[in-house]
């Protein structure tokens, strides 16, 4: 499993893209030179999302909750 610090990074890219964020502007954004590492976080975190298989530790549940909210 990705550790907590990655998956932060991907929920803020996915988050930046909920706020309508192109991923050109994403990865510019996270210091990134395309968008194809943007595209990649943003796809594992709504696979994430829809899967909601545990076992979760409790910060990561917190941040995949707050994401189910937009969905």
């Amino acid at each position: 499993m990705t550790n907590l610090k990655n998956i932060k990074r991907y929920y803020l890219a996915w988050e930046l893209r909920q706020q309508g964020k192109t991923l050109q502007e994403i990865a510019k954004i996270m210091g990134y030179k395309s968008g194809e590492n943007a595209r990649r976080m943003i796809i594992y975190i709504n696979y994430r999302i829809k899967r909601k298989f545990p076992p979760y530790s409790k910060e990561l549940s917190k941040l995949l909750n707050k994401c189910r909210k937009f969905l």
